[in-house]
């Protein structure tokens, strides 16, 4: 219990780290052979909840954790670490095949980005299906017994808690990027560390919390607006209390109005609504183009199922579907993975984020891997042309399954709690 508190305070602030749990087969109550087969992540906060959610609910089910290096779902199936061939391994390997009657699996909606449904059931026999997207929405959608989750539990959220938690996570990860030039200033500013450091905090929960009242569009622009509220206030309450001199007044405020700009360009990232694309968050220029070929869409209903900000809607009279909201469209690729007939036609590769956080995760990642294949060449346990090569379908050295090259953010948003 104590391990589990740490591990919650530590996500209130870390949750760009990657926080694993042992995959394998868990049991919630006591389950069947009829009873449900549950698949997720093995992020360690996202199964408690779920085993947790089911266990008070008092629902038995079978839960797969299958292997993300202990990432969230919406990051691991956005980065290729969440996959058909991750579910299809963990099918394999758990025994569960001997546990129910059913081939029957229910997968978390936001892994539609990484995982196919088609071909977990062409190379394995077993039907997969989209659940809701909150963990919190589980126990009703199991309840029902529905072949889909009602739209309501398949859009996604950033609601005040959501916004708390992740401008403290903006913060700490803020922080580990200014830390060094702050400690430098401080040698000849004395007390610049500690004061920055509770400017970094207090800015990145504001612009966290207060995203939806900002003026201005997601990004930049809205991070500007709340540094030019700051600032100005900040003059002012300088200029009644006696505060510092002029100049170093003003020089605290342009040092608001850069850390409330740079917060506010970096949240997206963060959240669960908006794509993290720099051309978008500073400029504010969208570029995104997604569209149906209606000639080929056969109304199957999967784009909608994996869609969380609702960009499709069903036409009642030709009963295909269009898009209704192409500016809401976060560019994640789950439409695309799992449209049967290719109908859906953009001009994104999936969801690169290129925010700061994952810029840096990603390269730390890369360099990992080049350190990793020139061990492996020079060690000589393993051949170098079976060392990993990520993006070319070869084996990695962790699994037996193909990976695809990494897509998406590695850090935690809020995302990875609904799974």
């Amino acid at each position: 219990m104590f391990l589990n508190l740490l591990k919650d305070f530590w996500l209130l602030f870390g949750r760009m780290f990657p926080l694993p749990t042992t995959p394998g087969l868990r049991e919630a109550g006591k389950p069947t052979r009829s009873s449900p087969v549950l698949v997720t992540c093995n992020f360690d906060l996202t199964v408690r909840k779920v085993l947790r959610t089911l266990e008070r609910s008092g629902i038995d089910a079978w839960l797969l954790v299958a292997p993300s290096r202990g990432i969230n779902v919406w990051c691991a199936s956005g980065a290729g670490h969440f996959t058909a061939d991750t579910v299809i391994s963990i099918l394999k390997t758990s025994g569960i095949a001997g546990r129910v009657d059913h081939r029957k699996l229910i997968l978390p909606q936001l892994s539609g980005a990484g995982v196919n449904i088609w071909s977990i059931e062409e190379r394995t026999g077993w039907k997969a299906r989209f659940g809701p997207l909150r963990i919190e929405d589980l126990a009703g959608y199991l309840e029902r017994g529905k072949h889909r989750a009602e739209p309501s539990e398949r859009r996604v959220k950033f609601d005040f808690t959501d916004r708390l938690v992740m401008g403290t996570n903006l913060g700490f990860s803020s922080l580990v990027f200014f830390i060094l030039p702050i400690l430098i200033a401080s040698i000849w500013l004395g007390s610049f560390w500690w004061k920055s450091i509770v400017l970094i905090f207090v800015l990145a929960v504001l612009n966290s919390l207060l995203v939806f009242r900002l003026p201005g569009k997601p990004g930049a622009a809205r991070g500007l607006s709340l540094g030019i509220g700051a600032a100005a206030l900040f003059l002012a309450v300088s200029w009644l209390v006696g505060g510092p001199p002029a100049g170093a007044s003003f020089a605290w405020a342009g040092w608001i109005l850069f850390v409330a700009t740079y917060l506010g360009y970096d949240l997206p990232s963060w959240s669960p609504l908006w794509r993290a694309d720099r051309k978008e968050l500073l400029l504010g220029k969208r570029h995104t183009r997604i569209e149906i070929v209606e000639e080929k869409c056969i109304g199957c209903h999967l784009c909608d199922v994996v869609c969380p900000v609702g960009v499709f809607r069903r036409n009642p009279k030709t009963r295909r579907y269009f898009v209704a909201d192409a500016g809401a469209c976060q560019a994640c690729g789950a439409c695309v993975e799992n449209c049967p007939t290719e109908a859906i036609a953009t001009n994104f590769r999936s969801a690169v984020c290129k925010c700061p956080t994952c810029a840096v995760i990603n390269r730390v990642n890369a360099l990992k891997e080049e350190r990793t294949d020139e061990n492996e060449s020079v060690g000589g346990d393993i051949a170098p042309e079976s060392a990993c090569c990520k993006g070319d379908g070869a084996a990695s050295p962790e699994s037996t399954t193909a990976e695809p090259a990494p897509r998406a953010c590695d850090c935690g948003p809020s995302r990875g709690e609904h799974r």
